[in-house]
């Protein structure tokens, strides 16, 4: 049990950290002066994600059309 836990917890980081490098979250920081709170904010971008996994699929599909054509 305790390793399939840290296999999922893997699994998140790795898409987390992928994400961010793509570019499909980004986390923003703002305080406010007169008060003096902090705010964080996550912005996802699911148009980028949409995209960078359609070109994926070009890219795998066309992969496994070049080995099933070679001989």
């Amino acid at each position: 049990m305790r390793k399939l836990l840290f296999i999922l917890l893997l699994l998140v980081a790795a898409t987390a950290g992928l994400g961010y490098y793509r570019g499909w979250f980004r986390v923003s920081t703002s305080r406010d002066a007169e008060t003096g709170q902090r705010g964080v904010e996550l912005n996802i971008d699911t148009d980028k994600m949409k995209t960078d996994a359609q070109k994926a699929k070009e890219k795998i599909g066309g992969s496994t059309e070049k080995a099933n054509a070679s001989p």
